[in-house]
């Protein structure tokens, strides 16, 4: 037994010492594969992984600047930056860590949102923070601040809310700023925009939405685990947008915007008011407008669509998009035109008699009976059709006439079918009907009736309001058309540097000097005697002209009056039309008068 008990002891020790040795060759082998992997990591690996801890630790954000404030010419301000706080949810956070889905639902429902609208929020994705809750308070922000302490899906951010003057009508011109939408978001990247930046829409703040942005600041903070801001290591200060001087003057806006008030509860129009020694805007009004404060406070669903359904669509900028038939407005270029190829003097005489015949077709004077011997002054003082006629045919009665090619060359040549270049976006071209357009559009020869109707402003031709006040600007200056424009100068914040915006004529010497000195006596004239003669009595001479644009069916036509004072020395130019206002001399004779009556005793 002593043998067999020995033998059993040895196989045991042998056995053991075999796992021993095993177990201490495989221990050997992880710590080899564990210090080459430290080895790794400390020295192959080290920096980088250094920098992914800072990363963690250290947070780069963009500080966005001030937008810049927008002025008019004598420096007062037409809007102003007012600081406020939103609520953001970010849903690319909950699509990271679903669990705070759960944290986000009770939150806002202790901070008072319904269930509905929990669940609607929670239930959206978006790559843009989604603001949740705007306007709110220092106190307010500070309590929710507490309150979603933890949850990175929510934040608050200090915002800017743009605020603009509500007494001067100029929603259509200034434009609002609203969020950065989905669909723009790579655009906006791709330009260093922060996703929670306002942008410029219509207007003054779309079109110089980069001098108004100024450039974003950056700030390198510090974070704990949680992405919680623990303190400020750099910061680079954001530079503000700059400041915009406007050619407008704020005070005749505001006389503009009452006395359309007053004269247009319940019609739409627009007014254009320009310097026609320069060609800069003085006032601007697409009636009735539209709140901007409510745009770039966030419009309701609702209040957006009681704006699109009004009959009167206030959205929509007659000023510079309004297109329409330019009424006896048109006289002024066909007289002009007349002298200018010496087809008329100021002496010559046309007979009318109510109106003129053309084949079987026959083409009225408004005037039942007709207007008797008339010259240019008196054609266009008292908008004599007879007149327009005999100049519009190349050869009618006897008599040599402009014929349709030439007096579509000089409705071109003072602006008419094309854009002027106002800085703002939306201005339409207007239209002038041409032979080919009317055989392709139409299927239909031109016809001397065609051309007949064209020399009264009536049939297929429109204009704009911003282009009968460039016209209008360019006889009362003595024959330059000027670019219309709306900087005056512009301060940037970065240097302090201050450029003033020169005016930029388009063309030159539309007609000689004793030409033009003619049609603005006939306007003159309009005011004494003729069609404008309800703005007779002003203190400074003033020259006009009115129109009366058929429309067509039961509509009343529209009713224009552009003109300018003072007569000897015109400073200001304003054009008013009135949507189916009937005629021109009882709707926008008195709304023209009303404001340049202002206008002389405020600024001459």
């Amino acid at each position: 037994m002593s043998l067999s008990g020995g033998h059993s002891l040895w196989l045991v020790r042998l056995v053991s010492a075999k796992k021993i040795r095993l177990f201490l060759l495989v221990l050997v082998l992880v710590f080899v594969v564990l210090f080459s992997r430290l080895f790794f990591l400390q020295f192959s690996k080290g920096s980088y992984f250094k920098g992914l801890a800072e990363g963690n630790r250290l947070r780069l954000e963009q500080v966005l600047p001030s937008r810049g404030i927008i002025f008019d010419r004598h420096g007062v301000p037409l809007v102003e930056n007012v600081a406020f706080f939103t609520l953001f949810f970010e849903s690319s956070q909950i699509k990271a860590d679903p669990g705070q889905k759960e944290a986000v639902r009770q939150r806002l429902e202790k901070i008072g949102f319904e269930a509905g609208a929990v669940e609607e929020i929670l239930g959206r994705e978006s790559f843009l923070p989604m603001p949740i809750k705007e306007n709110l308070t220092y106190e307010e922000a500070l309590e929710l601040m507490i309150d979603i302490k933890g949850i990175e899906a929510l934040k608050i951010e200090i915002d800017q809310q743009r605020k603009y003057q509500e007494n001067l009508g100029l929603s259509h011109l200034l434009g609002y700023t609203s969020r950065i939408n989905p669909e723009e978001k790579n655009y906006y990247l791709d330009l260093g925009y922060q996703l929670t930046e306002k942008v410029g829409r219509l207007g003054i703040e779309e079109y110089y939405q980069e001098a108004l942005r100024g450039e974003p600041g950056k700030k390198q903070i510090e974070v704990d685990s949680l992405g919680r801001e623990i303190k400020v290591l750099a910061e680079e200060e954001a530079i503000g947008g700059n400041s915009l001087f406007l050619s407008l003057d704020a005070g005749l806006q505001e006389q503009v915007n009452r006395t359309l008030r007053k004269y247009l509860p319940n019609r739409a129009g627009a007014i254009v008011a320009l310097d026609p020694n320069s060609g800069k805007v003085r006032a601007f009004s697409s009636w009735p407008p539209f709140d901007n404060n409510e745009f770039s406070q966030g419009i309701s669903a609702d209040s957006y669509q009681s704006l699109v359904a009004n009959p009167l669509k206030p959205l929509f900028d007659r000023a510079i998009a309004g297109e329409y038939p330019s009424g006896s407005t048109i006289k002024l270029i066909m007289g002009l035109a007349g002298l200018e190829e010496g087809l008329i003097a100021r002496e010559t005489i046309v007979y009318s008699i109510g109106g003129v015949w053309y084949d079987k077709w026959f083409f009225p004077d408004w005037k039942e009976g007709g207007h008797g011997l008339t010259n240019i002054i008196k054609a266009i003082a008292e908008s004599v059709n007879t007149y327009f006629y005999y100049l519009a045919l190349e050869e009618f009665e006897g008599r040599q006439g402009l014929g349709l090619e030439k007096m579509l060359s000089y409705f071109s040549s003072f602006g008419l079918g094309q854009s002027l270049g106002i800085d703002i976006n939306g201005e339409k071209e207007g239209f002038l009907p041409t032979k080919k357009w009317k055989e392709e559009a139409k299927g239909e020869i031109w016809y001397p009736g065609d051309t007949l109707h064209l020399a009264i402003g009536q049939g297929d031709i429109l204009v704009t309001p911003l282009q009968v006040a460039s016209f209008t600007a360019a006889i009362a200056n003595g024959g330059i058309l000027y670019q219309v424009q709306l900087l005056e100068k512009i301060t940037e914040s970065a240097s302090g540097q201050t450029i003033t915006i020169g005016p930029e004529a388009l063309k030159r010497s539309l007609g000689k000097y004793s030409n033009l000195e003619i049609i603005k006596e006939g306007m003159r004239q309009a005011v004494v005697s003729g069609s404008a003669r309800g703005i007779y009595g002003l203190a400074e001479a003033a020259a006009g002209k009115t129109g009366t644009a058929q429309v067509g069916g039961n509509e009343l036509p529209h009713a224009w009056f552009t003109g300018f004072l003072p007569y000897d020395n015109p400073q200001l130019v304003i054009t008013v039309l009135v949507e189916n206002g009937g005629e021109g001399s009882d709707m926008a004779v008195p709304v023209a008068r009303e404001i340049l009556s202002w206008y002389e005793s405020n600024r001459l």
